[in-house]
């Protein structure tokens, strides 16, 4: 393809072979011409003196190869030298630029640096938690398994179903149960609380990980029965051990339990994410029931199967099993997941969520840059005239301007990434429980490739902006226009308002999606959680010791020695012990039966076929706790009793349920009196009588409506948590834990412990909708904060251009009122547009935010008109300063040209 002349010497690109071609055959012809005049001159014809001139030059194609090959390579490296000369100088020139104009380049460059560091930090987030793969060998093939119930509620697996399923598949090579929770871990006589997961033996070898030191779990380590034996994380040995190899072959205790270490796992590949132990479940035996749902499973599958094979292949596989076995199992169906989207999960919408609210960001700050070079463009009107007038083409103007916005950029690239740096360190801080991937958060090359490409787009479209309005319209012309006219006229000033329009219908969206999600998380905040959620301390700790006929008689006498230890520090009113406090993720739920008799304890057999008469059943959650408990939590006793002393051990066994399962199960009324059995969960066949209704708690999740809940008795079914809570009401939280801190380990030393407020554990359970909140806050104040700037630098744009019509007015007699509300009209009308097309534009976008809503409609009413006054406001308060510049103009001075 020919490149036209005007654009190849615009780039500098090099002569073609084409060109030189012309250019030797023009100097051939020239040369032929003369010696064809000279010889006719001498007397010979003309034809004969063609013949002779060009038998001279001889082979004229060898001379145009020869001067090809010679000049070539020669211009090329002449244009090469040019070019870099050239965007030296204008580099050059621009570094001048810079040092002219420091504030302009100190607000560009901040401005970017906002834009692009905001954007590069949340970048970062999503590169580590979404974009990553796992850390594992070949991790598309990893998966969890879900099985399915007939609500279609996805359901843990139950050793049996497991077992089932290792039997049957055909698509897994390997599969393996899990599970996790806290342990302590007492080396050189300190007792340290750890987070463990008791796994089943093909566990590592679906992640495909190997021990970095010592050994993996070995058969007879699986063994029931067997000395426990535990492989421990890198950032453990690090921080218990200090990094020795010694480690190997330490015994620790966790309570009175001996416990080898035998290995130590690679950094980086700990799983599920913040597991400091692992041990096999093995030597601890097998539960038979099909409705005993306590295990994660994580498999690997086989070469060149999909995720949807397996799933296909699961859903076979357990639907069998339900056909054999009925209503034994409450297991229906399977499923199969990518193990990187179960460890996501809504996360990535969140992520992607507040990556697009960071992105409008970038886009205001652009907007603001470019508004600031249309301003300085139209300064340096003169000077780029002056250029065109000495020889410069428009495409030389355009590539000074381009190397001019890519230094902004670079400058705010760097700076970019160092709010990035310092961004990404405050989300750490802020790193809401939910968000996976935590400790794979860095900033790698694919962030510092994004932070680049972004930052070049950026400086190629400000170039752009900036090269249309440096030599728009009749340069030459515009160097004989008078000083005071230069400003760019009516189209400049449109365009610097239709940019400040853009910043502000986006800053509306910003600050409209912020309005929502502040008056939801106001509301789910006042919501009653059925508790009392202030002056609440939770103590938990682990009892780890051997699991012979006396533990759990040991267990309960430790955590009534650490009740009475609580209830005597000074300003604990109440103490309650449970299983499983309000969103502690720790509760049980199942299906339980209704009996006629509390005075007969049925066979298993018996009760079996009970389960066949819907009538017979409900479901509901399972929780063990003290009498003393509702009293300190504030829960209410709405009919009956709570647990008093009278409810022993081996004595009548009592129950206590809520309202939502009496209305539920009993909607006539005459839950209490009733006789229920709850063996599926403790495996405790003892009937209960229910003896008190207490009022309705929020479990899990402060929107989610109260669940069914029973409690059972603290003496009475003890269960077999060997982590448990005390639970202490008291007029100081921290003179409290300060307390409990001296008083605990008086009556074990060796069992370490974690206190929390209950304000801390509401404050975690939403933590993802105070997250957004925070960083869609903070993106809203700074897209207002840049756009209340467009709007004062237009407003005073305005004014100087109109400078002469004003003093005019005012010396016609306009009053300063009158011109400050002709300066005003312009600010207002700019607001606006911008309001209008921006609430317009949060119709549509806000309706991504429906699912993080509560009781809030994404059209809320309240949300939009409250931006919308404030950023009005706003606007008018930074159209009022260049207002009451223009109305304290002296006419004289101005029609001077002062």
């Amino acid at each position: 393809m020919q490149v036209p002349s005007g654009v190849r010497r615009a780039f500098r690109l090099p002569a073609s072979s084409g060109q030189i071609t012309r250019d030797l055959e023009d100097e051939v012809a020239f040369h032929v011409a003369m010696r064809v005049q000279s010889l006719e001159r001498a007397g010979r014809s003309h034809d004969d003196a063609i013949a002779q001139a060009q038998r001279k030059f001889g082979d004229v194609q060898d001379l145009h190869d020869y001067c090809v090959a010679l000049e070539v390579p020669h211009m090329q490296r002449a244009q090469a030298r040019e070019r870099l000369s050239s965007i030296a100088q204008d580099l050059r020139f621009a570094l001048r630029q810079m040092r002219r104009s420091p504030a302009f380049a100190l607000i560009a460059s901040l401005t970017l640096a906002l834009g692009v560091g905001a954007t590069t930090a949340i970048f970062s987030v999503v590169n580590g938690v979404v974009l990553k793969p796992l850390p594992f060998s070949d991790p598309q093939q990893l998966v969890q398994l879900w099985g399915i119930d007939a609500n279609g509620r996805h359901l843990h697996f139950a050793d049996p179903t497991f077992d089932h399923l290792l039997a049957e598949n055909h698509t897994l090579s390997a599969a393996a149960e899990y599970n996790t929770g806290d342990m302590s871990f007492s080396t050189n006589g300190t007792a340290t609380r750890v987070t463990a997961a008791g796994v089943s033996k093909e566990f590592f070898r679906v992640l495909n990980v190997r021990p970095e030191l010592g050994r993996s779990f070995a058969p007879e380590d699986q063994q029931k029965g067997s000395p426990m034996v535990i492989l421990i994380s890198h950032g453990l040995w690090m921080r218990l051990f200090g990094g020795s190899e010694s480690v190997i072959g330490t015994i620790i205790k966790s309570g009175e339990t001996p416990i080898t270490i035998i290995g130590v796992l690679p950094a980086g590949k700990e799983f599920p994410a913040g597991t400091d132990a692992w041990y096999p479940r093995e030597p601890f035996g097998e539960a038979t029931s099909y409705t005993a749902h306590n295990w994660n499973v994580i498999a690997r599958v086989k070469d060149g199967v999909t995720t949807e094979a397996a799933t296909r292949d699961v859903s076979m596989v357990l639907r069998r099993l339900h056909a054999a076995v009925g209503d034994a199992t409450w297991t229906l169906d399977g499923t199969a997941i990518p193990l990187r989207d179960q460890i996501i999960g809504s996360v990535k919408v969140l992520l992607l969520l507040i990556l697009g609210a960071s992105a409008v960001l970038l886009l205001i700050a652009c907007a603001n840059v470019a508004n600031l070079l249309i301003a300085r463009m139209a300064v340096r009107e003169s000077e780029i005239a002056v250029r065109v007038a000495i020889g410069a083409g428009r495409g030389r103007i355009a590539q000074q301007l381009l190397i001019e916005t890519s230094l902004l950029a670079a400058v705010g690239c760097l700076g970019g990434m160092v709010i990035a740096a310092a961004g990404m360190k405050m989300l750490l801080v802020l790193r809401p429980a939910l968000i996976p991937r935590v400790g794979e958060l860095s900033l790698d090359w694919r962030v510092l490739v994004f932070a680049v490409v972004i930052s070049a787009a950026t400086a190629v479209a400000l170039a752009l902006v900036a090269a249309w309005r440096g030599t728009a319209g009749d340069l030459r012309a515009a160097l004989s226009q008078s000083q005071r006219t230069q400003g760019g006229g009516g189209a400049s000033y449109r365009v610097r308002g239709s940019l400040v329009v853009v910043q502000l219908a986006m800053t509306v969206v910003l600050l409209i999606g912020a309005g929502l999600l502040a008056r939801s998380f106001v509301g789910l905040m006042s919501i009653d959680p059925g508790f009392r959620t202030h002056g609440m301390v939770v103590a938990g700790t682990v009892f780890d010791e051997p699991r012979d006929t006396n533990y759990i008689g040991r267990r309960s006498v430790y955590y009534q020695q650490l009740a009475e230890r609580a209830l005597a520090i000074p300003g604990v009113t109440s103490v309650g012990i449970s299983d499983a406090p309000p969103f502690s993720n720790g509760s049980s739920n199942g299906e339980f039966l209704v009996l006629d008799n509390a005075g007969i304890k049925l066979a298993p057999s018996a009760l079996e076929g009970m389960f066949n008469d819907k009538a017979r059943t409900g479901y509901a959650t399972y929780r063990t706790a003290t009498g003393g408990y509702f009293k300190a939590m504030g829960i209410p006793v709405l009919s009956g009793r709570v647990f008093d002393a009278t409810d022993r051990a081996g004595g009548p066994e009592v129950a206590v349920i809520n309202a939502a399962l009496a209305h539920k199960r009993w909607p006539n009324g005459d839950a209490m009196g009733k006789v229920i059995e709850f063996g599926n969960i403790d495996g405790d066949l003892t009937p209960m009588t229910i003896v008190g209704i207490v009022g309705d708690t929020r479990e899990q999740d402060l929107a989610a409506d109260p669940l069914p809940a029973a409690y059972v008795d603290f003496d009475q079914r003890p269960g077999n948590s060997n982590e448990m809570f005390v639970i202490m009401a008291a007029s100081n939280e921290a003179g409290a834990i300060a307390a409990a801190r001296r008083a605990f380990p008086q009556v074990r030393a060796d069992v370490p412990m974690r206190f929390l407020t209950v304000e801390d554990i509401i404050g975690r359970s939403v933590d993802s909708q105070r997250f957004m909140l925070l960083l869609v806050g903070i993106f809203g104040a700074v897209a207002l904060l840049l756009a209340t700037l467009g709007v004062y630098s237009v407003i005073s744009y305005l004014v100087a251009q109109r400078g002469r019509e004003i003093s005019i007015r005012v010396a016609l007699g306009a009053s300063a009122p009158q011109i400050v509300h002709l300066v005003l009209k312009q600010g207002v009308a700019l607001s606006l547009v911008g309001a209008i097309i921006g609430g317009v534009a949060a119709l549509a976008a806000t309706r991504v935010l429906k699912r993080l809503l509560y009781q809030v409609s994404p059209t809320d009413p309240i949300a939009f008109a409250t931006v919308l006054v404030v950023l009005c406001g706003v606007a008018l308060v930074a159209s009022y300063v260049p207002a009451r510049r223009a109305a304290a103009f002296e006419p004289m001075d101005v029609l001077r040209g002062g």
